[in-house]
C-alpha cells in the first residue's frame, strides 16, 4: 500500500507543481525579505543587527513552511479513504488480504513521505539565516521537529475524518477547520484576550487575582500555547532568548514565588504524538467496523 500510494502521487505533475511552488514562494520571500532587512541596515551593519537580520529571515521561513504543512496535510488525508468509497473501490481494497492496519497506515505514511519530502528541500533555503547569523543549531533542530509533529498531527486528523465521513468534501471541510483554528484562530484569540485583559487591568493581568487563581491562569494560559504549533515556537524562542533554557521555564508570580514549567516544545511534541496516535487507532477501529 505504502509503495503504490507513493508512485501514484509522485508519478504525476501534481507533485511536481505543488514542490516547485512551495520553493518558488520561500525564495521569493526570502529574497524580498534580504532586501528589506538589507536597506534597513547600517552601513556599519554590527553584529546585533545582522543577529535580528538572520532570525527574521529565519522565521519567516518557518513561518512560510507552517502554513504549507496547515494546508497540505489536511489535503492529503481528508480524502484518503473516503475518496476509496466515492469511486466505489473501498469494497474491492477490502476484499483483498489488505488488513485495516496496512490500509491507514498505508495511507498514512504515504503522505508522511510527500510532506517529509517537502520541509526536507526546503532545508538548503535557510542557509541565509546561516550565513547572516544569529541562529542556533537547537532552533533549527526544534523548528524542524515541531514542523514533522505538526505535518504527523494534521495528517493523522484527515485521516480520521477520512474514516468517519462517506464524501471527501465532508472530511475536508471539518479537518481544514480544526487546522486552522489551531494554527491561526486559538492565537489570535488568546492576543484579543490578553490586549482587552491588560487594557482593563492596567497591564497587570495577574495583579487582581489570588495565588491560586494566578496558577490557575498561568495554567490555563500554558495549555493554549502548548496546543497550537505557532505559539509553541514562539513561547519556546522566548524562553531560549530570556533564561537560555529548552527544557524548563521559571514563571514569577507577583507574591515573589516561582513556578516550574516544562517548555512548550515538550508538550506540544508529547500531546500530539499521543492524540496523532489514537486517532490512527480509531480510524482503524472504523475501517474494521465497516466490514462488519
Amino acid at each position: 500500500m505504502i509503495i503504490k500510494e507513493v508512485r501514484t502521487r509522485m508519478r504525476g505533475k501534481r507533485a511536481f507543481l505543488l514542490v516547485t511552488a512551495h520553493l518558488v514562494i520561500l525564495v521569493l520571500t526570502v529574497a524580498l525579505a534580504y532586501l528589506f532587512f538589507r536597506s534597513a541596515l547600517t552601513s556599519t551593519g554590527n553584529l546585533e543587527e545582522r543577529r535580528v537580520f538572520g532570525k527574521a529571515v529565519f522565521g519567516i521561513i518557518i513561518w512560510l513552511e507552517l502554513i504549507m504543512v496547515s494546508f497540505v496535510a489536511p489535503a492529503l488525508t481528508s480524502g484518503a479513504i473516503a475518496s476509496e468509497r466515492e469511486r466505489q473501490t473501498f469494497d474491492l481494497l477490502r476484499v483483498t488480504l489488505l488488513s485495516p492496519y496496512s490500509l491507514v497506515i498505508g495511507k498514512f505514511v504515504s503522505s508522511m513521505v510527500f510532506l517529509l519530502l517537502l520541509l526536507f528541500t526546503s532545508i538548503p533555503i535557510q542557509s541565509p539565516a546561516f550565513l547572516i547569523g544569529g541562529v542556533l543549531p537547537q532552533e533549527v533542530m526544534l523548528a524542524g521537529l515541531i514542523l514533522a509533529v505538526t505535518a504527523i498531527g494534521f495528517s493523522a486528523l484527515g485521516l480520521l475524518f477520512s474514516s468517519i465521513f462517506r464524501r471527501t468534501i465532508q472530511s475536508t471541510a471539518i479537518t481544514y477547520g480544526i487546522s486552522i483554528t489551531l494554527v491561526f484562530g486559538i492565537p489570535i484569540l488568546a492576543l484579543i484576550i490578553l490586549i482587552l485583559l491588560s487594557s482593563t487591568s492596567g497591564g497587570g493581568i495577574l495583579t487582581p487575582l489570588s495565588p491560586s487563581g494566578q496558577v490557575l491562569f498561568i495554567l490555563l494560559g500554558w495549555v493554549i500555547v502548548c496546543l497550537t504549533p505557532l505559539a509553541t515556537m514562539v513561547g519556546t524562542e522566548i524562553i531560549l532568548l530570556d533564561q537560555h533554557s529548552l527544557l524548563v521555564a521559571k514563571i514569577t508570580l507577583e507574591n515573589g514565588a516561582s513556578l516550574i514549567m516544562p517548555s512548550p516544545w515538550i508538550i506540544y511534541i508529547f500531546s500530539y504524538l499521543v492524540l496523532s496516535s489514537a486517532a490512527l487507532w480509531v480510524s482503524i477501529e472504523l475501517v474494521k467496523k465497516r466490514d462488519r
